[in-house]
């Protein structure tokens, strides 16, 4: 894929800072690789129909990187995409993740129909761990998500969550921010509505600021060369705090440093976990957006 920001650049003269791994908590799992049935105007890997840069994870690979994540002390898993649903082991995954912890889901919520709904409910209760849905949408207005999302991805995705509020899962709205800062407050409050409206017991929202890489990066702006963190970004601000001091993310193509980068053969740190166990140099500007917005992947 063509991306506006090149990471085979010259990096800046300046020393560039390294994270540790300070505790591997969290195992992230691109099951659903970069294939989408959505073609998201903001998306930051590019994922869609046609795209298929990270192949889908097997059963096996899943299973893999499951029996490696539980002797490094992993605590907690998340799985995302493309569109995980899409993956046709998907329902066997679920049942071998949920096995060795909590399980948070990433979807874009249009494929949950009611009888996969069911089937969901079915596998969380044979399980030992919970899992939740992480729903990604744009606006609850119809018009002004579809602008982004595609046709029906508003009608698809409002059906997803009332399948899934049906069936008893909470909901965490997953949304990125294309509006000001100060807005948050009555944008959150309009999405917990439109959550409410549909039964979603417990919801909650997620605002997340947009990486100016992939389609964005097409569609508005790449990011500029002064955008990127240097030693002084961290003299008031904890470098540990960071999403990559705690977790990993692993693909069919190996493990990297975090769900933002998969696209960047520069974050791909290793085949297995325990080869990833090491410092990462956060020279990449998405690490400037992690660090300015103070932004977790996680819930």
């Amino acid at each position: 894929m063509n991306h506006p920001h090149n990471p085979k650049r010259p990096a800046p003269q300046t020393a560039v800072p390294e994270v540790p791994l300070v505790r591997l908590e969290t195992l992230w799992m691109q099951v659903g690789g970069t294939l989408c049935n959505l073609s998201c105007a903001h998306c930051f890997i590019s994922c869609g129909p046609q795209n298929h840069a990270h192949g889908m994870m097997t059963l096996g690979q899943v299973r893999t990187y499951l029996q490696e994540s539980r002797a490094l002390g992993v605590k907690d898993y998340y799985i995302t995409g493309g569109e995980v649903f899409l993956n046709p082991e998907i329902f066997e995954i679920l049942g071998a993740i949920l096995e060795y912890g909590p399980l948070n889901i990433l979807t874009n919520g249009t494929l949950i129909a009611r009888e996969k709904a069911r089937r969901l409910r079915q596998i969380q209760d044979g399980a030992g761990h919970p899992m939740q849905f992480r729903v990604s949408m744009e606006h609850f207005e119809e018009a002004e998500n579809d602008k982004v999302r595609g046709k029906n991805a508003h009608r698809l995705a409002a059906a997803g969550i009332r399948n899934l509020a049906e069936y008893g899962f909470s909901v965490i709205l997953t949304v990125t921010r294309d509006w000001d800062e100060e807005r948050d407050r009555e944008m959150e409050e309009r999405f917990l509505h439109f959550l409410k409206e549909r039964n979603a017991p417990q919801p909650r929202i997620k605002i997340l600021p947009g990486f100016l890489l992939g389609r964005l990066a097409e569609n508005l702006r790449a990011y500029e060369e002064n955008e990127r963190v240097t030693e002084k970004c961290f003299e008031n601000y904890p470098i540990v705090s960071l999403q990559c001091a705690s977790s990993r993310m692993a693909t069919e193509k190996g493990v990297y440093v975090c769900p933002i980068l998969v696209d960047y053969e520069s974050a791909r740190m290793g085949k297995t976990i325990a080869e990833t166990l090491r410092p990462y140099p956060l020279a990449h500007s998405a690490c400037y957006t992690c660090r300015t917005t103070g932004m977790t992947c996680k819930n």
